[in-house]
């Protein structure tokens, strides 16, 4: 036995070799694929939680659909069914050219002294308010006017008859005899922002359903030269052009805020519209009387139409003055009236003052109270007569 281990020895210990050789590498080769194939959970990534900012949609949802363009159009077709034009036909009557000092001057049968009528032709816009017939425009659209002619959407037209009128805010109701008809929804006035959207609708230049967009430029405007008058129009940069008087002009959602009225024939973009509350404040006054009950006026009125005399003009006919002013009409039933003064005086004297311009006799009234008595000189049949006036309060209508 002793004998055979030595003779194997090498053997053996190569063989010992082989196995323990094997078993480490049995060992690391399982230590290695277990540690590869275990799953590592890493921790998750760190979420970006602060919110990123977005354009509000709100602002651009209009309707059903979304797009600017779109929502133009679904004004336009809520809007254009109600909207109407406004024919009118008014007799005018001129005065002769000339001022009847100068035809005394030459002689009454120098110069023809008959008044002129022609018929003159008016057209402007205006919306329903009512399913039977009730429309709203301006005054000075249907003002004087012997025909009113009201065209409807698809070429319909009525006569119309007029139911009431306001000259201070420029209002006027007129009334067709029809059922059935669409008609706009009126909005509020009192909440528009400067920058609003707003889309106007009318019959500009006698070019039917004309659309135009803008923005409110600015609120509380005023057309008068009076500042104590204060100022309430809405000032827009929609278009609006001789024709677009009386119609609406409406938001984004197709409600009427404001009734077009007037521009500025001497600015682009500047367009003026009557805030709807004027008209909801007072449409039940307009329809059931015919007219708006103001505060009365406490300011003082002669009731004249005047014109300065300049230094050519006396000269050339040699009058004894160098200024004064000229009576082109007599208000009727005005404190003028009253006092005997004419057309075609010339007054020169005020409370024994010389008197230069128009201008200078309306700041002096201005200053004056309801009551006093105003002591005029005038010119009249190439001598000086003595005038003496009581002044009034000016009426709602003047």
């Amino acid at each position: 036995m002793k004998k055979f281990y030595h003779k194997h020895e090498k053997f053996l210990f190569l063989f010992f070799m082989i196995v323990v050789t094997a078993l480490i590498t049995s060992a690391v080769y399982f230590a290695f694929s277990s540690s590869k194939a275990e799953t590592v959970s890493l921790p998750p990534a760190e979420q970006n939680t602060e919110a990123k900012p977005q354009v509000s949609q709100a602002a651009f949802n209009f309707g059903s659909d979304s797009s600017w363009e779109n929502a133009i159009i679904n004004v336009n077709k809520k809007v254009a069914p109600a909207v109407v034009y406004i024919d009118t036909v008014r007799t005018v009557k001129t005065s002769p050219l000339v001022p009847d000092i100068f035809r005394e001057f030459f002689g009454p049968d120098f110069f023809d002294s008959g008044e002129r009528e022609y018929q003159q032709q008016g057209t402007g816009s205006g919306f329903i308010i009512r399913s039977d017939g009730y429309i709203v425009t301006n005054n000075h659209v249907i003002d004087g006017a012997d025909k009113v002619t009201v065209n409807l959407k698809g070429g319909k037209k009525y006569k119309a008859k007029i139911i009431g009128t306001d000259k201070k805010y420029d209002l006027a109701i007129l009334k067709i005899e029809a059922k059935g008809l669409p008609y706009l929804e009126l909005g509020k006035s009192d909440d528009l922002e400067i920058g609003q959207w707003v889309v106007a609708i009318g019959n500009p230049f006698g070019l039917h359903e004309t659309v135009t967009v803008g923005i409110i430029s600015a609120l509380n405007r005023s057309l008068s030269s009076d500042q104590t008058d204060g100022g309430y129009l809405i000032q827009t940069d929609a278009a609006i052009n001789p024709g677009n008087s009386g119609g609406p002009l409406v938001d984004l959602n197709g409600k009427v805020i404001g009734i077009n009225e007037a521009i500025l024939s001497n600015a682009q973009n500047i367009g003026f519209a009557i805030p709807i509350k004027l008209l909801n404040d007072n449409l039940d006054e307009l329809i059931s009387k015919g007219r708006i009950a103001h505060a009365t006026e406490s300011k003082p009125w002669l009731g004249i139409y005047m014109q300065d005399v300049n230094e050519d003009m006396t000269a050339y006919f040699n009058l004894p003055f160098k200024n004064g002013i000229y009576v082109g009409r007599i208000v009727k039933d005005s404190p003028a009236a009253k006092a005997g003064l004419q057309s075609g005086d010339i007054i020169t004297q005020v409370n024994r003052k010389e008197i230069k311009s128009g201008e200078e006799l309306a700041l002096l009234i201005q200053k004056m109270n309801i009551g006093d008595k105003l002591s005029l000189l005038a010119w009249r049949d190439n001598q000086f007569k003595k005038f003496d006036v009581i002044l009034e309060a000016r009426p709602e209508d003047e």
